[in-house]
């Protein structure tokens, strides 16, 4: 029994031709020295469906862009069902891309063609650190325990030698530049009465 194109509840009429296009995803990997070329494959890429038609008469014509533009407007997934999609994991598309055509050859005849593409339902995000280390407490809390058991903070500040300490083998140094510097104030006055200072 042949099934007729639904898209959501809604049949478009007068189809001439419906096309299905399906194809995978390979990244080329070019080897030096090797002959042809390697491939990955990152697996099938979205199926496209292809419906072509044509409406005879202005009535038909206004009723038929009113429904489709309304799903196509709407933007949202919709169920899909056809012979052409048979075997295949569709289940819901896309309303992708609308064409309209009139002619001067036949004034009275309206052609259209839709573009479906397939739906695929997003993974869920996953969870902001609700569960990060769940089933770990036990191991942490005995690492935890064993680090701090480890560091023996008494000893570890009692070898730390004091202030005064580290200052002495300087200080004799530091008095001598101290006391070379103080005498710059003498040598510099004349200079600094040229620029206006006191």
């Amino acid at each position: 029994m042949r099934i007729r194109p639904m898209i959501g509840t809604w049949s478009p009429p007068s189809i001439t031709r419906i096309r299905a296009s399906e194809s995978r995803r390979l990244v080329t990997l070019e080897v030096p020295g090797l002959s042809g070329d390697l491939h990955q494959d990152l697996g099938r890429a979205a199926l496209q469906i292809e419906i072509e038609g044509s409406l005879s008469g202005d009535d038909l014509r206004d009723e038929f862009l009113k429904e489709v533009r309304e799903r196509y407007l709407a933007g949202e997934p919709v169920d899909f069902v056809a012979d052409i999609a048979k075997e295949s994991e569709l289940e819901q598309v896309w309303i992708e891309a609308l064409a309209f055509e009139e002619s001067a050859d036949a004034p009275d005849v309206f052609f259209y063609r839709l573009v479906l593409r397939e739906y695929t339902e997003p993974p869920e995000p996953p969870a902001m650190g609700g569960d990060l280390g769940a089933g770990l407490e036990a191991e942490l809390d005995d690492l935890a325990a064993l680090g701090l058991e480890a560091l023996d903070l008494p000893a570890v500040v009692a070898g730390l030698p004091a202030i005064d300490d580290v200052i002495a083998p300087i200080k004799p140094g530091a008095d001598a530049l101290k006391s070379a510097l103080g005498g710059l104030g003498g040598i510099l006055s004349p200079i600094n009465s040229l620029f206006g200072g006191s």
